[in-house]
């Protein structure tokens, strides 16, 4: 079990970085993969700046806790993507947005699988 669950948080780990790194050498794709537009000018460097370091450092806090056996490194993206969830929320309940379920829902098992890697993990170091 412990392996499984190591290995899936690679995967979110892998996955991220290349999503980060995806917004730096391709940044209309991966606008356009989230619905998005690009902006211009201090506005698009805002999106690949902002963007990219939520999912890089998303990831390397992932590795670290994998590769140095740390759990606490997994808290930092579990809360990236648990406040992403509720900003989604926030923006259509109460700045009519759409309701982003496509996006929520993986964030929020993305967030579910975090807290159970960090119990369970924490149990086999300690």
């Amino acid at each position: 079990m412990v392996k499984a669950i190591q290995g899936l948080v690679f995967i979110m780990a892998s996955v991220f970085m290349m999503m980060g790194l995806r917004w730096w050498f391709d940044p209309a794709g991966s606008a356009a993969e989230f619905g998005m537009t690009l902006s211009t000018g201090v506005g698009l460097s805002t999106e690949i700046g902002d963007i990219s370091s939520l999912f890089i450092t998303g990831s390397l806090c992932m590795f670290l806790g994998l590769f140095k056996g740390d759990v606490r490194w997994f808290y930092a993206p579990t809360l990236l993507v648990v406040f992403a969830a509720i900003g989604r929320t926030v923006a259509w309940a109460f700045h009519d947005a759409s309701l982003a379920l496509s996006f929520i829902l993986p964030e929020v098992m993305f967030a579910l699988i975090n807290l159970g890697a960090i119990r369970l993990l924490d149990k086999e170091t300690t």
